[in-house]
């Protein structure tokens, strides 16, 4: 395995990466899992407990996430132990070890070697696609590519899913927030092309959605930031087009708003952040269609998903019994079989749609469209 505890230390570095490891190790027991953080607070909700609690429980949360920060105010975000090949070992034998990022490296150190990856070096993040050197010794896995000096390498690292694929929510997180880009929205609605002019702006990852904020000014009509529900998504492609005279990457996103198929341009002027933010688009698009696509939703119970929608906050003061024309027992059986396939948050009102619960409401508001 290569040896990459030469390579330069983040700047203004007061800790040496040996006390950074050593101290997260101090702090986490053998084995612990990827920590805790807004964006998994959104991945795995916990509805089951009242709002007031789990507001408490987050803010308790996050005071004990700004105490995690070592000497050179590194936070770190990840700690766990797992399998990995790292730094393009030829020999493609995995090794235990732990695995620690910070906001500005991932580092993968075992009891003989560390390997330093700067964040900013990050130009490809694949999920799930096991590499066929070591497939015989990961059942799931994240692959990261990074350039270190003039050279590309790849670390491997593999465990169970749901460990992998949190890390790995993390780890788009890290590489994409707070990166400047450039959208238009919308580009289009519909078939219609708008003359609507590309405006700066930011960029924040979250598991339902992609948040461009704006300190200029919102680039909505509401006032709201703009931001693209992942669950809207019906298709996007990458596109080359002339920006500020010269020639870069599109990501063009159709995705559904307000019931109209709505297209939004965004540009990134780092071609190596554009292809990571697909990917991300992609990962998170899989992970949602795949979640439905064996759930065969009745009629009854697709009205009762379009209603929720279509009241969005106001679903707490509608009867929907009397705007189904259905008894109430009919619409509870109809919330007890969609909260069991996931499709709403809970069996009875008010409630609201899961990411997978929207998908299927807009497939279908795509297929009227058409």
């Amino acid at each position: 395995m290569t040896d990459d505890s030469t390579h330069p230390r983040t700047a203004d570095s007061g800790e040496s990466d040996d006390q950074m490891v050593e101290n997260a190790r101090a702090r986490t027991p053998e084995g612990g899992d990827v920590a805790e953080s807004d964006l998994l607070q959104a991945y795995r909700r916990q509805k089951s407990e009242p709002e007031d609690e789990r507001e408490q429980a987050e803010r308790e949360k996050s005071k004990q996430r700004q105490q995690r920060r070592t000497a050179n105010g590194e936070s770190i975000v990840v700690d766990f132990v797992a399998s990995f090949v790292a730094g393009g070992n030829a020999s493609f034998e995995p090794v235990k070890g732990r695995v620690l990022m910070s906001q500005r490296r991932l580092i993968l150190a075992t009891s003989k070697s560390k390997t330093d990856i700067p964040i900013t070096s990050i130009f490809d993040i694949a999920v799930g696609q096991v590499p066929p050197e070591v497939e015989e010794f990961f059942d799931y896995t994240v692959m990261v590519g990074y350039i270190i000096g003039s050279q590309r390498r790849t670390t491997v690292i593999g465990g169970d899913r749901e460990t992998i694929e949190k890390f790995t929510l993390l780890l788009f997180r890290a590489v994409l927030n707070g990166s400047e880009a450039q959208v238009t929205h919308p580009a289009r609605i519909g078939g219609r092309v708008m003359d609507t002019p590309r405006r700066p702006t930011g960029l924040h990852l979250d598991y339902e959605a992609v948040t461009f904020p704006d300190d200029d000014g919102p680039l909505t009509e509401d006032g709201d930031p703009f931001h693209i529900d992942l669950a809207s998504v019906i298709f996007f492609e990458v596109l080359e087009r002339t920006v500020d005279d010269e020639k870069r990457l599109v990501l063009s996103v159709q995705h559904v708003e307000q019931g109209r198929t709505v297209t939004s341009e965004i540009s990134l002027k780092s071609r190596r952040k554009m292809n990571i933010l697909g990917r991300y688009l992609r990962l998170v698009y899989h992970w949602i269609k795949s979640n439905v696509r064996d759930v065969e939703v009745t009629e009854q119970g697709l009205e009762v998903l379009v209603g929720l929608y279509s009241a969005g906050e106001m679903a707490a003061e509608v009867d929907f019994s009397e705007l189904l024309g259905v008894e109430e027992a009919v619409l509870d059986e109809a919330l007890e079989t969609l909260n069991d396939e996931e499709l709403i948050e809970d069996d009875s009102l008010p409630t609201s749609l899961t990411p997978q619960g929207r998908f299927v409401v807009n497939e279908e508001i795509e297929d009227v469209n058409v």
